[in-house]
């Protein structure tokens, strides 16, 4: 067998004898030192830094309706930014964190603290979207925790599958990363494996499957998904920028993004320079090519056909921009649904593209309590010139993560989580602290110091030390909370 497994063969036997081979590797090397780690974080720069061309005219292939340039900054761009900074603070984030150990033993030397482990072989199995940004941002933090990676590119871009496999059988051995190529049996064979880790990114419905393959193995699971990302726009925003950071925000890579925004809020008052703000905006950016297509023909026929039955069921719908739509080069024009009643599609699938519901909203807390009783979403986004306002908007609601003011921002910041909750997802890592703890064991370690131990008050015989330690702060704090009323007898 070669280094890479042929696609052809590539069965649950054969996913299965590469992650034995990675993790025999990993538990002989033992916990990786500081310079092994910044080493491999090191070969994924020179990697991706080599090889950006390749990957960019791979993902041009995969998604043809989509620009050289967007790709190049997305699918190249992000994942080094990622990775420079995992370089830069690695050893920082390898450094043991020290917690409080209880008195009096702490004046006799004992200490507490967590130490960091690698988990193992951690697996990534990325959706068509962003076909290798959402292998190769992760990959910077697996491997500055210390592990094996096992990645699992979508086969409905086998381009860029194939240009990543041979860019890290380049520069890695094959039990540090792995990629495993090959069609829909290839995928449901990886799921299935007993990882130590598997980081999912897709749709709810395949996440529901996944989360079930892997529950056999009860392999950890952190799983990104996405929902219907709200947008508040309150009454005091300043319009204008709303509506072009809102359009901004809804174009990004042609709407196809989990964090994209889906339904906007908005006060009667502010609805049409809302609409002029964002039309303004769609007719700056350069028309024709420039402009994200959709990643198939199903998906723009999805995507017309949610259109047409909002518009056959007698709801508003717009068009923003100059460019009409055009089926043959995959290009939708912007959309905006007006107030679709909640049976149609329109208000209850995930849009995912340049299709925008708008609905009026004169104060956000009837629509918050009605999100609240629904599926949570991946991101929230609020405008208001009021952090109290936005704030009170925060708290009303639940969201993966948020932005205030503007859309999509909170993925920039590296040390910030990025993750789901409820329908939207299981757990966060993101691309810079919050990855290496999400991949790595936080492991409780105590030095006990000095000649006495907790223990001894724990065990019998019972006498004048359980007196002191236990029965005496039980009789103070009685005596402390005897004042709390219970809930039967307020009045």
């Amino acid at each position: 067998m070669n280094d890479y497994l042929d696609p052809q063969v590539l069965d649950a036997a054969a996913l299965n004898e590469r992650l034995a081979q990675m993790r025999a590797a990993f538990l002989s090397e033992q916990p990786p030192s500081y310079e092994v780690r910044r080493d491999r974080i090191r070969r994924t720069i020179a990697m991706t830094l080599r090889h950006a061309d390749a990957f960019v005219a791979a993902a041009q292939q995969d998604f043809p309706a989509r620009r050289a340039e967007l790709a190049r900054l997305t699918e190249v761009f992000m994942p080094l930014d990622a990775m420079r900074h995992a370089e830069r603070k690695l050893a920082s984030w390898m450094k043991p964190q020290k917690r409080g150990a209880p008195q009096p033993f702490a004046l006799f030397g004992a200490r507490a603290q967590v130490q960091y482990q690698p988990l193992g072989v951690v697996g990534v199995i990325a959706p068509w979207n962003a076909p290798l940004t959402l292998l190769l941002l992760p990959l910077a933090t697996i491997l500055a925790a210390g592990n094996r990676a096992f990645l699992r590119p979508s086969d409905q871009t086998p381009a860029c599958a194939a240009a990543l496999a041979a860019a890290v059988r380049e520069y890695f051995d094959p039990d540090e990363v792995s990629v495993a190529l090959g069609g829909l049996q290839t995928s449901q064979a990886f799921s299935a494996l007993p990882l130590d880790h598997l980081l999912f990114t897709g749709s709810t419905g395949v996440g529901r499957a996944v989360a079930a393959s892997a529950a056999d193995n009860l392999t950890p699971l952190t799983l990104e998904l996405g929902g219907k990302c709200p947008v508040f726009v309150l009454a005091d925003a300043d319009v204008a920028e709303a509506g072009r950071r809102l359009a901004l925000g809804k174009l990004m890579n042609g709407g196809q993004g989990c964090l994209c925004p889906d339904t906007a809020y908005v006060p009667a008052a502010l609805r049409q320079p809302l609409l002029q703000a964002m039309d303004a905006e769609v007719r700056r950016q350069t028309v024709g090519d420039d402009l994200c297509g959709l990643f198939s023909a199903r998906h723009y026929e999805r995507l017309h056909g949610i259109v047409e039955e909002a518009r056959q069921a007698g709801a508003q719908v717009l068009t923003l921009g100059a460019e009409p739509s055009d089926p043959a080069r995959l290009r939708l024009a912007p959309t905006v649904i007006l107030d679709p009643a909640p049976e149609l599609r329109a208000s209850r699938e995930e849009l995912f593209g340049p299709v925008l519901v708008l609905r009026g909203c004169e104060e956000p807390q009837a629509a918050l309590a009605q999100l609240r009783q629904g599926e949570k979403p991946l991101g929230l986004y609020v405008f208001s010139r009021d952090a109290a306002a936005a704030q009170r908007v925060l708290d009303a609601s639940f969201s993966g993560g948020a932005t205030v003011n503007d859309t999509l921002m909170h993925l920039s910041v590296k040390d910030l989580p990025f993750g789901g909750v409820g329908h939207s997802g299981m757990g966060a890592y993101g691309f810079g602290i919050e990855g290496f703890r999400r991949f790595s064991h936080a492991r409780a370690v105590y030095w006990q110091g000095g000649p006495f131990s907790l223990l001894r008050a724990m065990h019998p015989p019972y006498g004048k030390l359980y007196q002191v330690a236990v029965a005496g702060s039980l009789r103070r704090l009685a005596r402390r909370y005897a004042e709390v009323i219970p809930r039967g007898r307020r009045e």
